[in-house]
């Protein structure tokens, strides 16, 4: 009987190209799966592998080999995977980067404490998936709920209010003296959030959009904790920081958008255990930090 612990070590040799990189997936050195080539060679009576100071490359023998085997070890991990995770349900949810970062990964170990059972797989992207056609159970959206053939439940409001680092707040400035001096940070996905601000605030800049302008609303967090200016946010992606003392909200003019946070699915799908804990489980949630 052929060695399968030897034949696993051909098999990734094969498939990576690089001796380094077999021993690493098989968790061995390389001079352990060495040995293990040579037992395989042994056990059928061919040369697989040649051995130059270049490194090891397969023989025709070898590629021969390593096309009848194809995928098998592949197939049998993937097997053993499904196996180890019985009993467990998979969750695969869509979201936008900013909810992902900034307000839902804080929060999901109380999710996974009341649902341990459930695995989430969790992808973040701007784009819009159809939750008809594609392996999404359901998903984030921002937007004003109206999709059509999409069933939404609405988690909040989106607001937008100026927070700072505690450096950059003088005591009792109201924002027409405060902001001239301070330098404004812009996310390049939401370039007008202070002209709308402003707009609501009554007040006027000589250019709203002068400031800097970073790649992601979370990058633009980080700057203005860093205190390179000030930004303006949803509360609820900035709680960490302010309980910190961190950042600190000024108590200036706070803009309701029309726009919000909503948990979406497909009403062409059943509605799971699981997808119905993971709703109830935000909107629980989300009111708790409105409270």
């Amino acid at each position: 009987m052929v060695s399968l612990r030897a034949l696993h070590a051909f098999a990734l040799l094969a498939r990576n190209g690089r001796a380094a990189q077999a021993a690493d997936d098989l968790g061995i050195s390389p001079s352990a799966l060495s040995h293990l080539l040579r037992k395989l060679e042994s056990e059928l009576g061919a040369t697989l592998v040649l051995r130059d100071g270049r490194g090891l490359s397969l023989t025709e023998e070898g590629k021969r080999l390593a096309a009848g085997l194809g995928d098998a070890f592949d197939r049998i991990e993937s097997a053993v995977d499904g196996f180890r995770r019985r009993g467990r349900t998979e969750l695969r949810i869509s979201t936008v980067s900013t909810f992902a970062t900034r307000w839902l990964i804080p929060r999901l170990p109380d999710f996974q404490t009341a649902q341990p059972d459930v695995e989430l797989l969790l992808s973040a992207s701007t784009r819009v998936v159809d939750l008809d056609r594609e392996n999404y159970d359901c998903a984030i959206r921002l937007g004003r709920g109206d999709w059509p053939g999409i069933d939404a439940t609405l988690l909040w409001r989106e607001h937008l209010a100026v927070a700072m680092a505690p450096r950059l707040m003088r005591e009792d400035t109201g924002p027409e003296a405060a902001l001239p001096g301070l330098k404004l940070l812009h996310s390049a996905s939401r370039r007008d959030d202070w002209s709308r601000w402003l707009t609501h605030a009554g007040l006027k800049l000589p250019d709203a959009s002068s400031g800097m302008v970073l790649e992601s609303r979370d990058l633009a967090i980080q700057a203005a904790i860093a205190g390179m200016g000030a930004i303006v946010i949803d509360r609820r992606f900035v709680m960490l920081e302010l309980a910190a003392g961190h950042l600190v909200m000024p108590d200036w003019p706070v803009l309701q958008l029309d726009s919000g946070y909503w948990f979406v699915r497909s009403p062409n799908r059943p509605l799971s255990r699981p997808i119905s804990g993971f709703r109830d489980w935000l909107i629980g949630t989300s009111a708790a930090d409105a409270g």
